[in-house]
């Protein structure tokens, strides 16, 4: 008996067959997507570098503020002592007393040039230099103002130094000072005197300038001179010792002109005797010296001897 069936047909009939193969396109690379990604490849790095500085910088600033905050809080950096070297005159006490009783404890607090300024207005302190030594002194070097002349202030006498600062009464103790005195400044007393300070410096500056040109040329003649007169000072007058006649100096040529007066010494003395009261004698004319005669208006001149 055989069988037929139609199976393969069917199967042939229905078999499926596949589209024709479409064309590929080809895939995008990730990493070239990544690479143009705002956080990722270069960028990205960057980001995290510049957040590391930022970190490690607030770090930093975060550790010496806390530093910071530490020594200036920290009674380990209080002031312990404080050396003074240099000084004479001052008392170093009160010197120390200011600085505590007017400055932060701290020493790391303190403004040195603050505290310098602070020092140098004390009488006898000319110039100071100041160091820290961590964790708690000061050691301060003063130079101080030495006494180098004597004023007439309202019929009183006062020392000053070279700059014209006063620094205190005149006293026996200060007798070895071997300067004239210096008549003439601005002001009745020290406190109306500082007032005109830069004025009265400028006379005494020039009142030692004079001296110093005589001295240059005829050092015995200083010695001669028990005063000299700075209220104008572009006429400085003297006085020779056990003598009241006034000499006009002027305001050059001293160490010529001192000379050539002290060389005709002996004419002045003559003439002295002979009119008994001669009240100034003017140098300023080159080659001759003016007797001026107590009578009114009498004047005498003689040619000056070499």
């Amino acid at each position: 008996m055989e069988i037929r069936t139609n199976r393969s047909r069917d199967l042939q009939e229905t078999r499926i067959i596949p589209p024709a193969d479409r064309p590929r396109l080809p895939r995008k690379k990730i990493a070239q997507k990544i690479g143009r990604s705002p956080i990722g490849g270069r960028g990205f790095a960057s980001a995290l570098s510049m957040v590391g500085k930022l970190s490690g910088c607030l770090l930093v600033i975060i550790v010496m503020l806390s530093i910071y905050i530490f020594a200036t809080t920290s009674k380990r950096f209080n002031l312990r002592q404080v050396a003074f070297y240099g000084y004479k005159k001052l008392n170093p006490k009160q010197l120390e007393k200011v600085i505590r009783q007017d400055f932060p404890a701290n020493i790391l607090r303190l403004d040195l040039r603050r505290l310098k300024e602070r020092l140098q207005k004390e009488t006898w302190v000319r110039q100071v230099e100041i160091r820290r030594i961590l964790p708690s002194d000061l050691i301060i070097y003063v130079q101080e103002r030495i006494p180098s002349v004597i004023l007439e202030m309202n019929g009183e006498l006062m020392v000053a130094d070279r700059d014209g600062t006063v620094l205190d009464k005149y006293e026996p103790r200060y007798g070895k000072l071997d300067m004239p005195v210096f008549k003439g400044v601005l002001g009745e007393d020290p406190e109306n005197y500082r007032m005109y300070q830069e004025e009265n410096t400028a006379r005494i500056s020039r009142a030692l300038i004079m001296l110093s040109e005589i001295e240059s040329g005829c050092p015995a003649y200083v010695r001669n001179i028990s005063e000299v007169d700075i209220s104008d000072r572009n006429n400085l007058k003297i006085l020779l010792v056990d003598d009241t006649t006034e000499i006009y100096l002027g305001e050059k040529d001293y160490r010529k002109r001192f000379c050539t007066l002290m060389s005709n010494l002996s004419q002045y003395r003559e003439l002295k005797n002979k009119y008994h009261d001669i009240p100034l004698v003017d140098m300023r004319f080159d080659g001759q010296i003016v007797y001026r005669l107590g009578r009114p208006d009498a004047e005498y001149s003689e040619k000056a001897g070499n």
